[in-house]
């Protein structure tokens, strides 16, 4: 059998498959309420923290988000901070948690 008629093959199989559930907008499967005090307790949260610190990115995004979100929202959310700027709810913790006053 060619590759070309394996490929075409796993494209049938796939189509015949029941379809995805759609997702409204942009929403995911996974929803979860997030709250930066009960991630800081975590044995994983200085993991967390130190791999998202070492990012290139994090100073730029921590800036912006200094700079730009938080005085138009300063009550916005870890979801909504990773929503905004296309990263991790991870990474949006750790930005939230040094920004915001204790």
């Amino acid at each position: 059998m060619s590759k070309q008629e394996r490929l075409d093959k796993q494209r049938r199989e796939v189509s015949d498959s029941k379809p995805l559930r759609k997702v409204k907008n942009g929403e995911s499967g996974r929803t979860i309420d997030i709250n930066i005090a009960d991630f800081k307790s975590h044995p994983l949260w200085l993991l967390l923290r130190e791999t998202a610190r070492n990012n290139p990115l994090y100073a730029g995004n921590a800036g912006y988000v200094e700079e730009y979100i938080l005085p138009e929202n300063p009550k916005i959310s870890a979801k909504e901070l990773a929503n905004r700027l296309s990263i991790t709810v991870g990474e949006a913790l750790v930005i939230l948690e040094g920004l915001l006053p204790k």
